[in-house]
């Protein structure tokens, strides 16, 4: 395998295990936490944003970023176009999204206390986060499917 071959793989695989952990929240974690009362809920979310933070999901997440972006100015013909249509979906639906949209509502939720706040504090705090939060992330995850199936096609073309 050369380098480019390995540049391109990398960007499909890294596209592809963003999109699967997003994916994976959208049809399970997502659900369950519907069930939750509004404390378990904000404390569980709470938790999930301080942890999801690693070097391991952030070489991920932006891996995509970086590498959709080189692998597309290594190829030519329409594998390159593929890739750099991937790489606009990606940076601009996942990346883009994740950056304007859904940090600030984590970073609001961050700021709720909930030892000690009310009933109505919390619901409103949920209400406030959830909705939103979950439209952001449902179309980031489509983002991210979609750009991954971009990628994978590129891959079946054959070189210029």
């Amino acid at each position: 395998m050369n380098a480019k071959q390995m540049v391109l793989l990398l960007a499909v695989l890294t596209t592809g295990l963003l999109s699967g952990i997003f994916f994976g929240f959208e049809v399970s974690i997502n659900p369950a936490f519907a069930r939750l009362n509004d404390a378990a809920y904000i404390t569980a979310m709470q938790a999930i944003n301080d942890v999801i933070v690693n070097p391991v999901f952030i070489s991920v997440f932006l891996g995509a970023a970086i590498l959709l972006p080189l692998a597309a100015l290594q190829q030519e013909g329409r594998r390159r176009n593929l890739l750099w249509m991937a790489a606009a979906l990606y940076i601009a639906g996942v990346l883009g999204i994740t950056f304007v949209c859904n940090i600030p509502l984590n970073e609001a939720l961050a700021k709720v206390t909930v030892s000690g706040a009310s009933a109505e504090q919390l619901q409103t705090a949920r209400e406030q986060f959830a909705a939103p939060w979950n439209m952001w992330h449902t179309t980031r995850t489509y983002a991210g499917i979609i750009a991954t199936a971009i990628a994978i096609a590129a891959c079946l073309r054959k070189e210029a």
